[in-house]
């Protein structure tokens, strides 16, 4: 799904804010608009990426769903037959452990589970370590961003008690001046004293004050615009630490859920132990040829019934006859659909808004508006 979709949707009500401190954003100055509006497609592309994946993955999740709809369709001797082909590949499954296997290393539930996704569980596995270690570095991305902005923002608020402190001994200074001025002027007038030395003291000693106080009001100035544009470029860095931070733990979240574990190290562990279990099994099957030919046959029966993906079924055979583990299936399988529409919502919103924000700012800068549109054109032809 382009990100340019999102830009001409419209705006949605009551969404939760995903884009934090704007206030805090200059957003009069040319530059920080234009950082602020790249920020917003980059997060409208980034969504957009999200979307395309979690798309695919419902669509394959849904797919499994209709194929159980299409099972729990067939009836009479069909069914009959299905039913006792499945059966029977569970029964010849049940002997082989049995008779034949070694002492299982995992349970038949994990055995099963592996042996339906084996061909995806090695890039599973690389692809946890990869989330789980890029889960490390945005965790520590997003405390080292706020640190910094705490620290900046402390110093900020020094800089301006400093200003005012300036601001205060520059009112002293020269209410002090005028105080002293008068009294060698009375001095003069009244006691014709020869004061002029004391004039000349006093306006050196004023002009080198004066001389002082702005030079220091001039570096706290400049200290306080290096600061601001600062904060202001950590507060967009930051917004882009936190969207990654969530669309990681989705994720995380999703493949946890989907190969059953808790961590890449647990999914190693099984995967080791799923081909050491593998290997035992195929070289003590003894009834691998009936157990073969019942497979065939359920193969094609389900073929017959218009199954997509008739092959997944021979690793959950007692689903076909026992409607309790049906419905345990279709309860994982739900809760994986829910998952991935949980991931598209989020990233559905985080898209929306973004776009919302740039629409906003064409028309608080209706001057701006041509400017702004050019780069959305530029970003999206990228």
């Amino acid at each position: 799904m382009g990100f340019f979709l999102f830009f001409f949707k419209g705006k949605k009500e009551n969404q939760p804010t995903f884009i934090d401190a704007k206030d805090e954003l200059d957003l009069d100055d040319a530059y920080i608009r234009e950082q602020y509006v790249l920020s917003c497609l980059e997060q409208m592309k980034e969504a957009s990426e999200e979307l395309d994946r979690a798309n695919a993955e419902y669509s394959l999740v849904t797919s499994y769903l209709t194929d159980m709809e299409e099972i729990e369709a067939i009836e009479g001797d069909e069914k009959t037959d299905l039913c006792n082909i499945a059966k029977r590949i569970h029964d010849l499954r049940q002997a082989h452990d049995k008779f034949v296997l070694t002492p299982s290393r995992m349970s038949e539930h994990d055995f099963n589970h592996m042996d339906a996704m084996h061909e995806e569980a090695k890039e599973g596995i690389d692809k946890l370590l990869k989330e789980e270690d890029y889960r490390k570095k945005v965790k520590a991305d997003l405390k080292r961003v706020e640190r910094e902005r705490d620290a900046y923002s402390y110093r900020r608020n020094e800089v301006k008690n400093s200003l005012e402190n300036i601001k205060g001994i520059a009112t002293i200074s020269i209410i002090s001046a005028v105080i002293l001025v008068i009294i060698l002027f009375l001095l003069q007038v009244l006691l014709e004293l020869d004061v002029v030395l004391g004039y000349y003291i006093a306006v050196l000693a004023i002009a080198i004050l004066m001389t002082v106080v702005y030079v220091k009001y001039s570096n706290y100035t400049s200290e306080k615009s290096r600061i601001d544009k600062t904060i202001n470029d950590l507060i967009l860095l930051q917004n882009k630490v936190k969207i990654r931070y969530v669309n990681n733990k989705n994720l995380l979240d999703y493949l946890y859920a989907k190969y059953e574990v808790s961590s890449a190290a647990e999914l190693k562990d099984l995967y080791e132990k799923y081909l050491k279990e593998k290997e035992d099994r195929r070289a003590f099957a003894r009834n691998e040829a009936a157990y073969d030919e019942e497979i065939t046959k359920l193969l094609k029966r389900l073929k017959a019934q218009r199954i997509k993906d008739p092959e997944i079924w021979v690793h959950q055979t007692d689903a076909i006859y026992d409607n309790r583990e049906m419905v345990e299936i279709r309860h994982s399988l739900i809760q994986r659909r829910q998952k991935i529409r949980k991931q598209v919502e989020y990233n559905e919103q985080i898209a929306l808004e973004a776009s919302d924000e740039i629409k906003d700012l064409m028309r608080k800068y209706p001057q701006n508006s041509e400017s702004i549109m050019d780069l959305v054109n530029k970003y999206g032809q990228n």
